[in-house]
């Protein structure tokens, strides 16, 4: 079998890369306006501009790494497991394994430097495990099926936004880092 018989269409995959997006940019914009009314204190407005640029830019690049693991994944497991449901299992995958980085990150945070929650992140590979058995399993119900890719589809309107958003953020990098 060849390998380009596994690789999803490129609508395929953006639509999978919207869902990941929406996840990890509504994640960092919610965390940025928990923030923001502390820094304009003692932020101008440049240097917020440049915090959120430099966040938008680590965002697209965990888009990036996310959809790549997405993908290799698509193609480490048999074809009628994941490549037939690629959106909805993609998608499923995104938003169960988004779900769980940020409930870890909030654990972190909620926890006391003496009381860190290392059992969280020992069953993490277990959690992870599961995760993928269930963006593998519940697609093959059809409704859920259905609510993933009509996600997943809506979601796309997102890139329109988050792309040149992202587009101007590494410009705004370049330029600090120039200048």
């Amino acid at each position: 079998m060849q390998i380009r018989s596994k690789i999803p269409t490129s609508t395929q995959t953006a639509q999978v890369f919207a869902v990941i997006s929406m996840a990890i940019y509504g994640w960092t914009t919610y965390r940025f306006l928990q923030v923001l009314p502390s820094w304009l204190y003692y932020l101008h407005f440049g240097e917020i501009l440049s915090n959120y640029a430099y966040t938008a830019v680590i965002d697209f690049l965990e888009a990036l790494i996310f959809i790549g693991a997405i993908l290799l994944i698509n193609l480490l497991l048999p074809r009628a497991l994941f490549f037939d449901k690629f959106v909805a299992s993609g998608s499923l995958l995104a938003l169960l394994g988004a779900g769980y980085l940020i409930y870890l990150a909030l654990s972190v945070g909620a926890s006391k430097a003496f009381r860190f929650p290392e059992a969280l992140f020992l069953w993490s590979p277990a959690v992870f495990l599961a995760l993928a058995v269930a963006a593998v399993l519940l697609p093959r119900w059809e409704p859920v099926r259905r609510a993933m890719e009509e996600l997943a589809d809506r979601a796309m309107i997102f890139l329109y936004v988050l792309l040149p958003l992202t587009a101007l953020g590494a410009a705004v990098l370049v330029f600090n880092l120039v200048f």
